[in-house]
């Protein structure tokens, strides 16, 4: 992203940052959260949990690449998460997704 982020999207970056921080600390205590074997799904799940990071005003000033940036570092941790959950679970998502 070669432009600066308004105020808002600051604002809203720091956010994710702090939800990426605890996020970290779940793997770190090696807890995960099951995310759905369907990639649409899980995709949906993650780009909401996203959008509602961001305050309803701040909405119209966050640009589509400054969301995908935080949707792609969400989903980053979020995937790392399914390597401590139990076996039966991951062999679910590798039905359709290599963790």
């Amino acid at each position: 992203m070669s432009e600066q982020l308004n105020e808002a999207e600051t604002r809203f970056m720091e956010r994710i940052d702090r939800r990426v921080e605890f996020l970290k600390t779940l793997i770190t205590a090696e807890l995960g959260m099951y995310l759905p074997p369907d990639e649409q799904q899980r995709t949906r799940a993650i780009e909401l949990i996203v959008r509602m990071t961001a305050r309803q005003k701040e909405l119209p000033y966050i640009r589509p690449e400054t969301m995908q940036k935080a949707t792609r570092m969400i989903a980053s941790h979020f995937e790392a998460m399914q390597k401590v959950l139990p076996n039966d679970v991951q062999y679910r998502n590798r039905l359709r997704k290599h963790w």
